[in-house]
Parts: C-alpha cells; structure tokens; sequence
C-alpha cells in the first residue's frame, strides 16, 4: 500500500546531464519515509523530519557535517549524533545511500536509481551522472567464483569552475 502510494507522489526529474532519477521531492515523501521510520518502531522527532526533510531537497551528495550544519540553522537544538543516527537509520532503511568517493569522507545519496558519480579532485563537488549498465559488465571468467551483487562507477576530473581557476 505505502508503495503505491509512493509511486503516485513521486516526480521525475533530471539533472544537467540529463540523467533520469525517481525523486519525490514533496511532503509526501517524507512523510513516506517517516511511516516506514514508524513502522520498525523509530521515533520521528521534528529533528529526524527536518533531516529527511533537508536530505530529499538536496542533490549535492552532502556529508553528515553539512547535513548537521544547515539542519541546525533552523533547529539550534540539533545534536550531531541526531544527525549520524538518522543518516544509519535511513542507509539501514533503504532510502538513503552512503557513498564512500575517496574523498575523506562519507556522503549521502537520495537517488536510488544506477548511476555513477563525477568527481571534482578540487571542491570535491559530486554530480550524478549516467552510465551503460550493459556495457559495464564483468564477463564470467573474470569473476573468481565471486557473485556480483553491487558495483561502483567513479569519475574524476575538475568542475568547470576549478578548471578555470587552475588555467587562469
């Protein structure tokens, strides 16, 4: 039932690459996300709503600290372990993706759908962007008994504005 509501609120949008991801972007997604946090017995407190709130509004990939710093300009009284409990919480749950980009540090997705990701070895900005799926395969023998069930695909290279910056 909470999956077909879901598929009802969701709206599709693409970004400047035009990759195609299935984001829901309105109230009901938290919503959505809140109901699933309450039906493995989770608290939703203002705190986590406000988290999830500010994780579905944002594309940049931000790190637990970002989502720490911009969710406590609106609530003062936010912890930092609220913030790193709700970001588990929501990997464990499923709606949240922890990516680890070589960068230092962890970031956080909310675009469940394959992608890979650019990376920018200056700024450290991350855009989603797309990939063949099909061309990206791992043919038998080379697979070591292993059973695939997951793969990364990391770009990296320099924004348009670190790459002016490194010319000028």
């Amino acid at each position: 039932m909470l999956n077909a509501q879901l598929d009802v609120a969701c709206k599709v949008r693409y970004n400047a690459y035009k990759l195609r991801s299935v984001l829901n972007r309105t109230m009901a997604s938290t919503d959505y996300v809140c109901a699933q946090l309450k039906a493995r017995g989770r608290r939703v407190t203002p705190q986590r709503r406000a988290i999830i709130q500010f994780l579905l509004d944002n594309d940049s990939h931000p790190t637990a600290e970002q989502v720490f710093t911009r969710v406590q300009e609106t609530m003062p009284d936010m912890s930092p372990a609220t913030v790193y409990n709700t970001l588990h919480e929501l990997v464990e749950l499923g709606t949240l993706t922890e990516l680890d980009l070589g960068l230092g540090e962890r970031r956080y997705d909310v675009n469940l759908t394959d992608h890979a990701h650019l990376i920018c070895l200056d700024c450290g900005r991350v855009e989603d962007i797309p990939y063949d799926q099909e061309a990206l395969t791992l043919p038998a023998e080379h697979t070591h008994g292993f059973q695939v069930v997951d793969r990364r695909v990391i770009f990296r290279g320099y924004c348009p504005a670190c790459a002016l910056s490194e010319r000028g």
